[in-house]
């Protein structure tokens, strides 16, 4: 079954269609319910707030189901807040070593443990 033909079962309010709240870490899953058609868990979930069904599945992760949250018309996806967002976040970079730097911690380190083996 496709999305527009579960879309309308669920417009009708059809009895071959109900839904399941997910259990999840995720703040995303207070958004969104896991539907089932003729009692088979489906790979789509619908969104409480504007009650569209979206195609999703397991490996699929979060991340489609914020980016509806941010274009879905709610007050209320303003509070779900991800770890990208907090400022300064980007700003953080690794730290380059230079190679000759690299090299001579590694001959420090061989000559200490050759040392070690030798005191054994």
């Amino acid at each position: 079954m496709d999305k527009s033909e579960l879309q309308n079962l669920i417009s009708a309010k059809s009895g071959r269609v109900t839904f399941e709240n997910i259990k999840g870490e995720s703040q995303v899953w207070q958004y969104f319910v896991s539907v089932k058609l003729d009692d088979k868990l489906v790979e789509f979930v619908k969104c409480v707030t504007c009650l569209k069904v979206l195609k999703w599945k397991s490996r699929d992760g979060t991340s489609g189901l914020r980016s509806h949250m941010k274009s879905c018309s709610t007050p209320s996806t303003a509070n779900v807040r991800r770890l990208t967002d907090l400022a300064g976040f980007h700003s953080i970079s690794k730290p380059t070593v230079p190679a000759a730097v690299k090299s001579d911690l590694a001959d420090v380190m061989i000559s200490m443990c050759a040392t070690d083996i030798r005191l054994v």
